[in-house]
């Protein structure tokens, strides 16, 4: 029995040790919790969802503090971290100090692109997988620190002290478009998708390296330097080649704790930045920024350009180059070319355009088209080239055609009746029967050129000489020479698979012979039941083929093609301006007059759908951008001159 009750009292005193050790624990684990901040009241504001990720996260840090592994200060400090504040910090995030305000100078920048893998110039702003120009453009302003944001654009926030007025963001996009905005973003021109450009411009409130705070150096009668007045941007270099001396705050430094103590200001020498270099190390290598230069306030990279030029590049192969500048020159002066453009209705409504001047140019001959500014006649001249190769199917030629503003899809459409004309289906005289819109107020049914042989060549300026920098011009013909260097590889060894391919692939005569009557008949066929005349040509075929036939029974491939061309007038490729063949264009096709195929709806029927259409949503819209752009901002003839006259004295100089 006392053996009994010894062990009895001995377990009792172990459960009594055991439960004072948990009551221990889990003391010293309440004030680790109360020491660290996860006290009961913390948990209270948690979530049922969330209390078993929180209870597992308060076992994990207390485990790690009883066990050694953390201190508690560390641990303290993660909680902080974790809970969002420092009460170490003297000021909150809300109480940060506002960003600096920088010095922004005006700036145009010129550049080129190659658009193949573009989905045009202007950013697609909430469309999702936008691969825009614009887009490639600020990533690396942002990027570079060279487009800040309102709040630290010296330029904008002091325009915004002087006229008492409220930032005005744009809705949907956010902080990029509010620094877009505040920049003064401007652009010479909008090319579409897949169209180049080698002198495109654009024009913006940029950062620059001379702080806003800057004195001038005046140098004094023993070379010393003494300091002036706030620094103006007249008196800053317009080049990132030239230094300025100018007394400059401090940069802040410390030795330890404890910060030393600086002068007001020091002289310093500063350089501009080369926006040039700095941009096109962080931009994709198909844009390439070649100069910049500071312009004046009133400057607009699209209403102070005085001339745009574009180019078209097609192979000659068949095309009758003299027919082609023929109807060129109709184009030639102030015409309305509403026949020759893709209508934009809810935005313009004047659609006469000047083409100041054209070129058709091919290795062996170049004409030029200009008119007479005295009696507005328009002069075609002709010259041959020096030491120019033979003429040859694959010569690369191109036409140039030049004004001071283009409507939308204007050059691809032009491009488009040009090559119709080069072929010769249709007279020159259709150009002027197009511009002709009292005669012809609707425009037919045709395709526009391709747009991948389409370059922005030039954008030139009354009063612009961007400057550009041995370094900066090094770099960008690199990249452009290892450019040319794969498209012309990829040209040699496509030209060299067609020459092997005429001179040793061979095939059987009766099989060509084949060949040619099934297109014949089959063309025949088309034009019987467009025209409902029964007409054949199918003995001056044959003709050609018995003149043609080999003394053996088959023919090199390069023969054969001969042999097709000259009998049915088809080509093995595709109609010039077109890169893919159209679907439903065949060997067999026909070719209708423009004037006898469908026609749209003209500009007055489009404007009246508008007007009369204004009960559905998406008709409201275009109502609504209609009286916006259309009606609320038609100026008068005068008006237009007066502004274009101001806009086109705007410009500056790198020099």
């Amino acid at each position: 029995a006392n053996g009994a009750n010894k062990g009895e009292t001995q377990t009792r005193a172990r459960g009594a040790s055991i439960k004072s050790i948990d009551m221990a624990k889990n003391t010293s684990r309440r004030s680790t919790l109360d020491q660290l901040g996860l006290g009961p009241a913390s948990h209270n504001r948690g979530t049922a969802s969330s209390c078993d990720g929180e209870r597992i996260a308060t076992e994990a840090i207390c485990h790690l503090v009883e066990s050694g592994r953390v201190s508690l200060a560390d641990a303290q400090a993660a909680v902080v971290r974790a809970k969002g504040t420092n009460p170490s910090r003297k000021k909150t995030r809300k109480e940060a100090s506002p960003p600096g305000v920088h010095r922004t100078r005006h700036v145009a920048l010129k550049f080129s692109y190659d658009g193949s893998q573009f989905t045009g110039f202007a950013e697609n702003v909430g469309t999702e997988g936008d691969n825009s120009i614009e887009k490639a453009l600020f990533t690396a302003l942002e990027k570079t620190r060279l487009l800040v944001s309102p709040e630290e654009n010296g330029a904008f926030v002091l325009r915004k002290q002087s006229s008492h007025q409220e930032d005005e963001s744009e809705e949907g996009h956010g902080n990029a478009i509010s620094a877009r905005t505040a920049a003064q973003y401007s652009r010479c021109g909008r090319t579409d998708k897949g169209v180049h450009a080698h002198g495109q411009v654009i024009a913006m409130y940029l950062k620059s390296a001379f702080p806003l705070s800057a004195k001038a150096a005046i140098m004094g009668s023993d070379d010393s330097r003494s300091q002036g007045e706030d620094l103006h941007d007249g008196s800053l270099p317009n080049n990132s080649l030239d230094k300025l001396e100018c007394f400059v705050l401090p940069r802040r430094k410390k030795q330890g704790n404890a910060q030393v103590q600086l002068p007001a200001h020091e002289l310093r020498t500063i350089s501009e930045y080369d926006y040039a270099k700095v941009l096109n190390n962080v931009l994709p290598s198909s844009i390439r920024v070649i100069g910049w230069c500071p312009v004046s306030p009133k400057f607009s990279a699209r209403f102070s350009c005085s001339r745009r030029t574009y180019r078209y590049f097609f192979p000659r192969r068949d095309l009758n180059l003299d027919a082609l500048a023929q109807g060129l020159k109709y184009m030639i002066g102030r015409h309305d070319f509403r026949n020759l453009c893709k209508m934009n209705c809810e935005q313009v409504y004047n659609f006469e355009r000047v083409i100041t001047s054209g070129d058709v140019v091919s290795p062996q001959k170049k004409f030029t088209l200009t008119q007479d500014p005295a009696d507005s006649t328009v002069q075609l001249g002709a010259r041959k080239l020096e030491s120019a190769a033979k003429e040859s199917p694959h010569d690369i030629c191109h036409v140039q055609i030049e004004g001071q503003a283009f409507l939308w899809h204007q050059i691809r459409c032009i491009m488009s009746i040009l090559f119709l004309v080069g072929r010769e289906l249709e007279r020159p005289s259709i150009v002027r029967d197009l511009l002709d819109v009292k005669a012809n107020p609707a425009k037919p049914a045709y395709d526009m050129a391709s747009e991948t042989a389409l370059v922005l060549h030039d954008c030139k300026f009354t009063r612009l000489n961007p400057g550009q920098t041995v370094c900066n011009l090094w770099n960008v013909t690199k990249v452009l020479e290892t450019r040319w260097e794969t498209h012309a590889v990829a040209a040699a060894r496509a030209n060299d698979e067609l020459e092997s391919i005429k001179l040793n692939a061979q095939v059987r005569w009766d099989d060509l012979v084949q060949f040619v009557k099934s297109v014949a008949s089959e063309r025949r066929r088309k034009e019987q039941r467009r025209s409902h005349l029964t007409s054949s040509d199918e003995a001056e075929i044959m003709a050609t083929l018995d003149d043609a036939k080999p003394s053996t029974c088959t023919i090199s491939w390069g023969n054969a093609v001969s042999i097709v061309e000259g009998a049915l007038g088809i080509h093995p490729h595709c109609p010039s301006g077109v890169n893919q063949r159209p679907k439903g264009l065949t060997e067999s096709s026909v070719h209708v007059p423009l004037m006898h195929r469908s026609k749209g709806t003209t500009y007055e029927e489009k404007v009246q759908s508008i007007l009369d259409g204004a009960n559905g949503k998406v008709k409201s819209k275009r109502r609504d951008r209609y009286e916006e752009n259309v009606i609320k901002k038609r100026k008068t003839s005068e008006e237009d001159e007066a502004f274009y006259d101001e806009m086109l004295k705007q410009g500056g100089s790198s020099l």
